[in-house]
Order: C-alpha cells, then structure tokens, then sequence
C-alpha cells in the first residue's frame, strides 16, 4: 500500500516509530535540562583549550607522528562496519595525543581506556549502561574505586562512539551524554562543569553541562579540523583541575591505592581572610542527583579548634534572593542555623558557556556558586532514637519557625532533611534546628508575594495548596503562606510515625503504608488527592492507628491527632476560601489576601501546635496526666482538638500558652506592618471532607517525583520488597479488645470489597 506522497506503509511506519523514540528521549532531556539546549557557535569551541598547547606543537605532532597522514587519522577506518571497530582506534589517538602534547606527567596521570562503568543514576532504559571511553585520572579531586580500575570517580571525561549514520541523532547524543554529566557530579561533588564527545569515524561534538544546563557544539569535521580536534582531547585530558571544571578549593591527600585519607578546603573567612578547614573523611559530602539547578553540596570539616561545621556550595540565580542575607537577618534566633562566614562570588556558569548573548531570549539563565560556613548540629531529624527526641526536635524547630516568620521570612521547604538533631544535652530551643533557607522568602505583612508551586520544596512534604497548584485557574493560585510551612510540618511528623519506630527503627511497611508513602510521592495532583484523603477518610484514624507500631500510643490520642485534626481544619477553611477571589488585581498588583480571616489568627495558630507538643513531652516525661501507652478503645478525637480554631475560647486558651520569640506577639508584629488595626474573627467552620473547587480547572502537565540524593525519606517508601507485617505488642490487660476490635474491622472490609 502507497500513500500519496508516494512513501510506501512499511516506510512511513518506520518513519513514525523514529519520530515517536526522539520524541520520548526529548522528553527525557527536557526533565533533566529544562525545554530547551542550546546549540553553541562554532566559534565557541574553536576558542577553548587554547593556551594547552601552541599551533607550532600541533604542526609538528601532524607532521612527524603516524597517526596522521594525507588528510586523515590513519589509525580511524573509513567505512567501520560496527561501532566496536572505532573504539581501539580513538583510544589509541587520545592517548598519543596525552603522551605527546599533554602537560608534563600527564601520561602518569592520564589514560584513555576502554570500559564499563556502572551508573550511580539508574536511567532510562534507552541510555547505554556506560561510555565507550573514558579517560581514566589520578589526583587531587580523584579516588580510585575498590575493586575495579575505573568507576566515575576517577575519570576525567567521557567519550560516546558512534557510527557517522547516526551522528546528527542529537536527541539520542543529549541522553547518554546527561546520563554520564550527572554520574560524574555526583562521585565528583566539587565539580563545576562536565565535558564530554561524540565522536564517529568522521565527525566529533562536544557536549558542556553546568548547573543552568546544558548546550553543545555544532558537528565538526575530525579530518578537515584536527587542530579543533586536538585541542578538545588536551582539555578533556589536562591535568589543570580548574580547566578540567574542578573546583580546587577542595583538595584531597591520596594514599598510595588512590583512597583518600584526608581533605581540606578553603573558603574567605570573615575579614576576606582565608580560611582553611579539615574535611571529615568518615562524613562524605550530601549532595543533590539533579543536574539543572542549586546543586546543592554540603561538606563536614572543622576548624583549627576542632568545632565541626558544615560549608554549604550551590549555585544560586540571578533574580533569586540571597540566603546570606536572610541567615544574617536571623543571627540569635534560637532553633535556626547560624552563619559563621559568606563567600558570594566564587564562579558563573556564564564564563564557562563563551557568548550566551547569541542564545534566545529564556534560553540561558546564570549562576553564581556561593560558599556558605555554617554551625554543625546534629543529623537529620530521621536519625532520632527516642520519642522524647523527636518531640523536643519537632517542637523546637516549630518554635523557630515562628522566630523567623516574625522576622518576616517563611522557609518554603521544610523537610526531614531540613531539620536537624540538636546537640547532645541541647537545652529547650535548641533540641530542633531549621536549616536551608534556599527557597525561604520574605513576606509581606501575613503572606509571601510568591504563588504556591508544586515545583518548590520536597514533594514528600509539601503542603495541599502547593500540590493543587498543578490544577488551580493561574488566577486563582494563591499566595504561599505560613500555614502552608505549618502544614509541612505535620508531613514530616506523620511521615516519621509511619515510617519509623519510637525507638528510631525502620518500620516493616505494610501495603497501606507504602501505598500511602508513594501516593506522597507521586505527581503533583495525585499527591494532592492522597494527602486529602489522609485528611478527610472517616476510618483514617483506626486506619493508622492499625498500621503503626503500637508504642506511638502514647502520643497517638492527644498529639498525632491533634495535628491531624489542626491540619484538616485549616485546609478545609483555605478550601472554601480559595475561589473567593483572585491573587491579582487586573493591574497585576496584589489584591487583598482572602485567606485573611484564617491567617490573622497567627499566635493562635502556633499556640496550637506547640502547646500539644509540649503536653505530649511532660506526658512523656511523666508531668502529664496519664503515661500508660495508649488505650484499647477505638480512637477518638479528644473535644480540646477538634473544637474550630475560629472560637474565642480557643484563641484565649492557645494566647496563654503561646511561646514566643519576643515579647511582641508574631501576630501584631506583622498586622503592624500591614496597617491591620485587629484581628478579623472569622465565623466557626465545621471541617470538609473535600476542597471547593469551581467547574473545569485546567491541570498543567504532571509533575515527576523531584529526585534527591541519598536520604532516608526518598529510599524507604520505594522498596518494592514485600515487608513483613509488623507485630503488634499490646499491654496484657488490651490484647483481647485488640483482637476482637482487629476481627470486627476485617470482617466489616471484606463486606465492602
């Protein structure tokens, strides 16, 4: 069968199955790099690497050496008949060009080997498992791997080899290229830039990623332009760490099997003086998986005192706010991090691209890498052992989130990483620490002037309004508020008492936790959902309650679901509210906040939550009324926690155990600024089971899971094992209402499946 163009079915279905494979490895680029990859000049990449060699040693090495002749690499066949036939040849090449024209001792230090190498990243499947070649280093800023000669850590780039029919598949060429870009920043964390090649028996390209993304060269002719060709393999292979886009600001000491054995780094200290500190060896560095971005690394050191300190690098853009500025601001409060020193402008991604002026409009936004030295306290709060820990932690970094909500600052990313163990014997105040103000923001008066985006923050623990963002009317997507944080916080409670032990144990996570964890994680709009219902289910209470480890008792009745309940209500109210009127005036300025009348009641609000905090902690000190753990009769939401946040005797009772940072109230602090003479007193409002919303919303396009390095709270809920159930253990006088409560509910399910 033809069609009219004369193309026969079979050549048209195999022209739509190529276009639908670019299309899906586009889509792949996109999530990594952002929409759009620049295309460099060629003057770009004929104007780096210069000052590695002279054009008279390049003139000599083509006129004497045997690699080159007549117009051609001699060694390269014309027509391979497989990819595996280049990839001898071009090692061969690079490393003639190392030996010959390679910085003094950088044969010793420099090799270009045929390998596999496995991934820290797992990829999609499409991409290859390894390069081809990779030039396999020693140094400073490289560790060898145990067990193998070569892994990710110790080369300095990667070369994909490819056939000259597939040499203009860019698509394909971003994918693999990306993969091993991020492989490399994250065994290589004081790398500023990746460089990489395509290279075929004709043609080369070269492929440059940073932390704005990425861009690549044009196609270039290996046998026309050998001096471009030259050039490019000296810089990938030079023994210059800062060329090679190392940052040698941290410098390894490497015992004779290529392990380290310790580290220092230098940073401007106060005074611009430099500062050297000692790096933990048994503390590696954390760092972030994402390539586009901050690209946040954090390193353990301590001073010439022996005090231990974290130093924060990241690349910051543009038009963000500086977090120095707001750690400055907020020197003294108790709970949140303490900046010791600042070093603003150490790199930009600009200098690294040649003229991004050629690039359209939005293509290219820099980056400035910052230096922050912090205090160090404890681990993430995930690493707590006893309830009593985590309380003091979670209550404290609460308090210290009020502190900075009165300086006008809401953090916009709370998270289990993002609130830390205090020190051992911390006192009250100091049990919690806040820590990352990246994404904080100032506010103006009860509000940020910045929408609610589910792009920001830990998806994990980000709150409803947030998640909604997705599906909202852009008109109606409200402004991010401090009871959005206040939200988070109770993701980050309910994630550690599903998740964990009291004692600090991983929990054997049965299928309604893992189903209830990934639903979290998922996109956006169907995270949403998950948490609402979370919120709303009518069996949600025995539902936990029959899942966690029965010693969370103690805390379950008053505390969990008292924040439970905290949460639903204020997220009920914001739901009826969100269609009230719109974000902006017609003018674009901000129109009045409808969430006023709920967010007026500021004191009253964190009153709340502390207040159950600190009535768990003395129930569990033994201050409290009642220490036996838990009850045996179905739960209930106590009437103190369930009452409306909107009544005058629920402000009354939370004023008078407010825990204030000053002894001006947050409330009238901030209704000063704004010129608010009183509070508004909203009417009581009964909590809904499902949010407000007006007909047809139009959703934007899902959101993946954002992906972070290494912790706790982004592994756990994505073992695919099949947990064990986790045995309950009952006090003796309750395991007989426990097993016949247990059989009713079984029985009442299996009606209803």
């Amino acid at each position: 069968m033809y069609l009219t163009d004369g193309s026969s079915f079979d050549s048209l279905t195999s022209i739509s199955a190529t276009q639908e494979k670019r299309d899906r490895l586009r889509k792949i680029v996109c999530q990594d790099l952002g929409n759009t990859v620049p295309e460099a000049t060629s003057s770009w990449l004929e104007s780096i690497y210069q000052d590695l060699t002279t054009p008279a040693a390049i003139k000599k090495y083509l006129d004497g050496d045997n690699e080159y002749c007549n117009g051609r690499w001699t060694r390269i066949p014309e027509a391979p008949p497989a990819v595996t036939d280049l990839h001898d040849p071009i090692r061969r090449i690079i490393n003639s060009l190392i030996e010959h024209l390679g910085l003094p001792h950088a044969s010793d230090s420099r090799e270009a080997m045929i390998c596999q190498i496995q991934r820290e990243e797992n990829g999609d499947s499409e991409c290859p498992t390894s390069p081809r070649i990779v030039i396999r280093a020693t140094g400073p800023s490289f560790s060898s791997p145990t067990g193998s000669s070569v892994e990710f850590s110790n080369v300095t780039a990667c070369f994909g080899i490819e056939l000259n029919s597939q040499a203009k598949e860019i698509w394909s060429h971003l994918v693999q290229m990306t993969e091993f870009a991020k492989n490399v920043f994250i065994r290589q964390p004081n790398r500023c830039f990746v460089r990489s090649m395509i290279v075929t028996e004709c043609q080369a390209q070269l492929f440059h990623f940073d932390r704005s993304g990425a861009q690549y060269s044009p196609l270039f002719d290996i046998h026309e332009k050998p001096e471009v060709f030259i050039r490019l393999i000296l810089g990938l292979a030079t023994t210059n760490e800062r060329i090679l886009g190392l940052d040698n600001s941290v410098q390894w000491d490497m015992a004779p099997n290529g392990t380290k054995t310790s580290g220092s780094l230098e940073t401007l200290g106060r005074g611009n003086r430099i500062v050297t500190y000692n790096l933990s060896i048994d503390e590696g560095p954390i760092t972030r998986s994402s390539l586009l971005g901050r690209g946040t690394t954090c390193w353990f050191s301590k001073n010439d005192q022996g005090e231990r300190l974290i130093v924060k690098d990241y690349w910051v853009a543009d038009n963000q706010p500086s977090e120095f500025e707001l750690l400055e601001e907020v020197k003294g409060l108790r709970g949140v991090c303490q900046i010791v020193s600042y070093d603003g402008n150490r790199a930009c991604t600009r200098d690294f691209r040649g003229d991004t002026s050629t690039f359209n409009q939005g293509v290219f936004q820099n980056r400035t890498s910052v230096r922050i030295v912090m205090k160090a306290y404890g681990l993430s709060i995930e690493n707590f052992t006893s309830v009593e820990q985590l309380l003091g932690a979670l209550r404290d970094a609460i308090a210290a989130h009020k502190a900075l909500v009165s300086r006008n600052i809401i953090h916009r990313d709370v998270s289990c990483d993002n609130i830390l163990l205090g020190e051992d014997g911390a006192e009250e105040g100091d049990r919690g620490v806040i820590i990352d103000l990246d994404h904080a923001v100032r506010t103006s008066g009860l509000s940020s002037e910045v929408l609610a985006d589910f792009k920001t923050g830990t998806r994990l623990f980000q709150p409803l309004m947030a998640l909604k963002s997705c599906e909202f009317i852009p008109a109606y997507i409200p402004l991010y508020d401090y009871l959005d944080d206040l939200e988070a916080f109770f993701w980050v409670f309910a994630y550690l008492v599903l998740t964990y032990k009291p004692n600090g144990d991983r929990m054997p996570q049965n299928h309604w936790l893992k189903l209830t964890i990934k639903g979290w994680l998922n996109r956006p709009g169907v995270a949403h959902d998950c948490k609402r219902d979370f919120l709303t289910s009518p069996t949600i209470d025995y539902e936990i309650r029959h899942s966690i480890d029965s010693e969370w008792d103690v805390i379950f009745d008053d505390l969990f679901l008292g924040f439970h309940a905290f949460t639903r209500e204020l997220n009920s109210q914001k739901a009826k509210l969100v269609y009230k009127g719109q974000t902006k005036l017609p003018d674009g300025t901000l129109a009045p906040n409808r969430f006023e009348p709920i967010l007026v009641k500021i004191d009253a609000h964190y009153a709340r939550v502390l207040a159950l905090f600190d009535a768990a902690l003395g129930k569990i000190k033994g201050s409290g009324p009642d220490t036996v753990p838990g009850s045996s009769k179905p739960p209930q939401r106590p009437a103190s926690v369930s009452t409306s946040l909107s009544t005058s005797s629920a402000e009354t009772t939370s004023d008078s155990l407010s825990v204030a940072t000053s002894t001006t109230s947050v409330e009238k602090t901030l209704l000063v600024e704004k010129g608010v003479a009183s509070p508004l007193v909203a009417k009581a409002e009964s909590a809904s089971t499902s949010s407000s919303t007006p007909p047809n919303p139009s959703p934007s396009p899902a959101e993946q899971p954002t992906t972070r390095s290494k912790r706790r709270s982004d592994e756990a809920e994505l073992d695919d094992e099949s947990p064990k159930e986790s045995k309950r253990r009952c006090p003796p006088s309750r395991r007989q209402a426990r097993g016949i409560l247990s059989s009713v509910y079984q029985f009442c399910r299996t009606l209803f499946e």
